[in-house]
């Protein structure tokens, strides 16, 4: 089972479902009212981290384990993304350099260099499939991205065998900095991406991953700040000036050399516009697409067998690419980070040393391996399944699937295909429980034994019980049972006493009226209040000459009431839920009166 480097951390969760609209392969489970990340389903692509309002979904920070390895290795080297100079704008290259070894790094390299040297192999790959395609392989899909390769091999895996195999940037440059300095030599990940964390979980060759924000958490503990003006390059570009050279001795604060057009991968696009400098490509076609939904849309139905053309397609899992992943800290607009790292690439060479390359190199590097990952295999139900599992929701016809999105799940089938694989809960459901709590409110008014009716500021009824009807005569129990609940029934036909209703509803009447009425030979006792400020109203009626409901018992217990009602209002909130909140306010309002021998 793979363990998922983003968790949940539970006292933080609002139960948005936030997390489960905004999770491409919906590797999110809910038990007792809390999600969680379903590591065996999750492709750490860090969506749901960026979605959470409440902050609650978090990733695995690695930063004690990073000081552990300093403390074991002796040299530890940094392979720092291309995405950097869109997040370090307050630091200039030298004093990001300097502040990495002040942790405790030996040095620091570009991963854009395991870019570039997977981009050359590549490019080769393609000239030869314009030629001689290999098996009639005419589709190619990137494998830079490890929250996409894993999409496409645990998700889409129809496609997986067009996955380049190629290792990506990381793992290439990491292999490099073995073959250089030796197996011992420490290597520790820095950019924005959470999926990176899987890929050192993975290799041996990665020792760790960490994200910018966990590296700006430890400069802050560390006191180390940057002292360059992030205005200073008007929002693209890199401040400091380097050499574009990778000529051996070249002044260029990264070790061993600066790569090439390989820093541009960290952009959308990036890679497309590498491969253009590494091979003459006359006939293969490139395709650039970010976002899992969208490569899932790009390609449901595909079929490679019809293309007369190689199809180089990149994959990207963050829109925008690197420079706009999870693990970012910096604001700046996508086109001001776009900017500034076409800006720094400009200024490198367009290829990598071929010469020198080779000349540090011991032989053949190996550039092959990608993430593993095997189908997920979602459990099939049957139609008589799926509709039990609606109708227990109240989705008994078409028109009951609003599809609302509400529960995170984009139609109600889903949400019921969910339940039964014991991921989802009913009470996700905004509209069964608006419903469910809307009949136990219902239930409660019709149970209360004296007469009670809501009204709004037209005076037009919303609801009421049928003990009021009863106490406003035989003609409108009629119309109640024809009509219960008395929905849009002007209340100054009904009750000659509407007006206490209007005087509640003014701007500076009196929140409570409590009045004793004649009307014939019987005394009607109204209780009438404020529900919404200038809105709603409702009242609760009593028939205080009936033997059961004498003024003299009335008065004796009305501080007792007063006393107890908190507790039905507190039942009542509960029954109805935060989503039915009006109903809530007006039940907890007409509660006010009554303690619990009354209900």
């Amino acid at each position: 089972m793979n363990l998922s480097p983003v968790y949940t951390k539970k006292i933080k969760c609002h139960d948005c479902y936030k997390c489960i609209r905004r999770c491409p392969v919906k590797a999110i489970r809910v038990e007792n009212f809390r999600p969680a990340v379903m590591g065996e389903l999750c492709i750490a692509c860090g969506q749901c981290i960026i979605r959470c309002p409440a902050h609650a979904k978090r990733y695995r920070d690695d930063i004690s384990y990073v000081k552990q390895i300093l403390r074991m290795k002796s040299r530890v080297v940094v392979s720092l993304d291309a995405s950097f100079v869109s997040e370090f704008t307050d630091f200039t290259l030298t004093e990001l350099t300097a502040a990495l070894k002040k942790l405790g790094f030996a040095d620091v390299s570009e991963t854009a260099i395991g870019a570039d040297m997977v981009t050359a192999r590549l490019a080769s790959d393609l000239e030869q499939a314009e030629t001689v395609p290999v098996q009639g392989r005419r589709l190619f899909l990137s494998s830079h991205c490890p929250a996409a390769v894993e999409f496409i091999k645990r998700y889409m895996s129809a496609y997986a065998p067009y996955l380049t195999d190629y290792a990506s940037p990381l793992l290439a440059h990491a292999r490099f900095l073995h073959r250089l300095y030796g197996e011992d030599v420490g290597v520790v990940y820095i950019g924005t991406c959470i999926a990176r964390k899987r890929e050192s979980d993975t290799w041996s060759d990665i020792d760790a991953a960490i994200t910018f924000k966990e590296l700006r958490q430890w400069f802050s503990k560390e006191g180390i700040v940057g002292a360059q003006d992030s205005s200073a390059s008007g929002g693209c570009g890199w401040p400091e000036k380097t050499s574009g050279s990778t000529a051996a001795g070249a002044k260029f604060p990264l070790v061993p050399f600066r790569a090439a057009s390989g820093e541009l991968y960290a952009i959308e696009g990036g890679l497309s516009e590498c491969l253009k400098n590494y091979g003459s490509l006359k006939s293969t076609k490139r395709m650039v697409i970010s976002g899992i939904e969208n490569i899932r849309q790009t390609l449901r139905g595909f079929n490679p067998d019809n293309l007369d053309e190689p199809l180089y397609i990149e994959l990207n899992s963050c829109a925008g690419g690197c420079i706009n992943g999870p693990g970012t800290t910096r604001p700046l607009a996508l086109a001001h980070k776009r900017l500034r790292t076409i800006h720094f690439a400009q200024t490198a060479g367009q290829v990598l040393d071929t010469e020198l390359v080779q000349g540090m190199l011991r032989g053949d590097l190996d550039l092959k391996g990608i993430l593993p990952g095997e189908p997920v295999v979602r459990k099939l139900f049957s139609e008589q399944e799926v509709q039990k599992a609606l109708r227990s929701i109240g989705k008994y016809t078409v028109a009951d699937l609003i599809n609302c999105n509400g529960c995170g799940y984009d139609t109600c089938r889903q949400f019921a295909q969910a339940m039964l694989d014991g991921v989802a809960e009913k009470n996700m459901c905004v509209a069964y429980m608006r419903n469910l709590a809307q009949k136990k409110a219902n239930a409660l008014i019709q149970a209360i034994p004296s007469g009670v009716v809501i009204a709004d500021k037209n005076l037009n009824i919303i609801e009421c019980n049928r003990n009021f009807a009863g106490l406003m005569g035989s003609k409108i129990v009629e119309l109640f049972d024809a009509q219960p609940g008395l929905a849009g029934t002007d209340l100054t036909t009904v009750s000659q006493h509407a007006g206490f209703f209007s005087d509640v509803l003014l701007p500076d009447g009196p929140d409570v009226i409590d009045r004793e009425v004649h009307e014939g030979k019987r005394i009607m006792h109204y209780t009438v209040f404020v529900i919404e400020d200038e809105e709603i109203a409702a009242g609760v009626i009593e028939d205080i000459t009936t033997p059961q409901n004498q003024k003299k018992r009335t008065i004796s217990q009305a501080r007792k009431v007063i006393e107890k009602n908190l507790s039905v209002v507190q039942k009542i909130a509960f029954l109805l839920g935060e989503n039915a909140a009006e109903t809530e306010s007006m039940l907890n309002s007409i509660i006010d009166s009554y303690g619990d021998e009354d209900l």
